[in-house]
């Protein structure tokens, strides 16, 4: 939600996560993660399944470390390529926005200019992911493999809050992107 209201504003947007798809098709990321996941995690065209992957790499704290070892470094060198690219254009644009999903956890904001996060509370979260089809145990597990919500709150430079309307959260990101 937050990332089309931005776009809106024709802030230009780098999801991380598609990236990462991306990425999933390269031949040398593929072969380190079939060896580090097995060949569970492929579908019958012989493609990384994602579904498969997220089950074999996310069982573990451990696992979710080899896939980030695996993927981030990729994603890192993809998002410098990509800022490069929107700094050659004409015109710059004001600010650029990355979406990362583990931002602090795994020390990609010390790449950017400033950070920001989207909040909610548990209970809201919990119910906007329900409602994407995910199990609460699932929401769970992952979760305990993040920082908290409030840590990354206090780490962050705006902390825009999403807890109530979609119109309350245009205006407070519409708010932040005029600083620019």
């Amino acid at each position: 939600m937050a990332l089309k209201i931005l776009q809106e504003k024709k802030i230009p947007i780098l999801q991380t996560d598609l990236l990462s798809h991306l990425l999933l098709h390269d031949g040398k990321i593929k072969t380190r993660l079939v060896k580090a996941f097995g060949k569970g995690i492929l579908d019958e065209d012989v493609v990384i399944d994602r579904k498969k992957l997220a089950q074999a790499a996310f069982k573990s704290a451990r696992g979710q470390r080899i896939l980030n070892e695996i993927m981030h470094p990729a994603v890192r060198q993809g998002v410098a390529l990509w800022i490069k690219r929107k700094a050659q254009q004409k015109p710059v644009p004001r600010v650029v926005v990355v979406e990362v999903p583990l931002l602090f956890e795994r020390g990609f904001y010390r790449f950017f200019g400033g950070t920001i996060s989207v909040s909610a509370g548990a209970q809201i979260r919990r119910k906007r992911l329900k409602q994407r089809g995910w199990r609460l145990s699932e929401i769970r597990r992952r979760e305990a493999l993040q920082w908290s919500q409030e840590r990354k709150d206090r780490k962050a430079d705006w902390v825009i809050y999403n807890q109530r309307s979609e119109k309350d959260l245009k205006c407070s990101l519409f708010d932040w992107a005029d600083q620019f």
